[in-house]
């Protein structure tokens, strides 16, 4: 009886319906959209395109590149300020732990040829969704 007593809680926590991202109570998961975001370590503010899917977002560059972010929240209540966590070449597993491998992010305008220092804001992205959504 104390092994269902420990079972059946750990299933239903795995069974439980995943909650998607909402905005303005409405779901948006799956849904491209366009917006900006910016990179805290290098200051640089890209055009991107985002689906977000559970508690995650994908940016799209144009230059093909993308990347999964963890989402700090699951409801947007601000579309200018979506906050999340990511590196170039990693996929998030859950809110402590990503796989992935080591990635080159000349892209994102870091320089090979400067000495490589240790950043604390590396991997923090913020997100603003452009204003058509505001509208809907």
């Amino acid at each position: 009886m104390k092994i269902l007593g420990l079972v059946l809680p750990a299933l239903l926590v795995l069974i439980s319906p995943a909650m998607a991202v909402e905005f303005k109570g409405q779901n948006i998961d799956g849904k491209k959209l366009p917006a900006k975001a910016y990179y805290y370590a290098t200051g640089g503010v890209y055009n991107v395109q985002v689906r977000f899917h559970k508690k995650q977002a994908t940016l799209y560059f144009a230059d093909r590149n993308q990347i999964t972010i963890q989402l700090n929240q699951q409801v947007i209540t601000d579309s200018n300020n979506i906050e999340g966590f990511g590196k170039i070449g990693q996929y998030p597993v859950n809110r402590t732990f990503s796989i992935g491998l080591v990635y080159d992010n000349n892209w994102l305008g870091n320089s090979s040829d400067q000495l490589q220092q240790s950043n604390p804001l590396e991997g923090f992205w913020r997100i603003s969704l452009d204003k058509g959504l505001d509208k809907e």
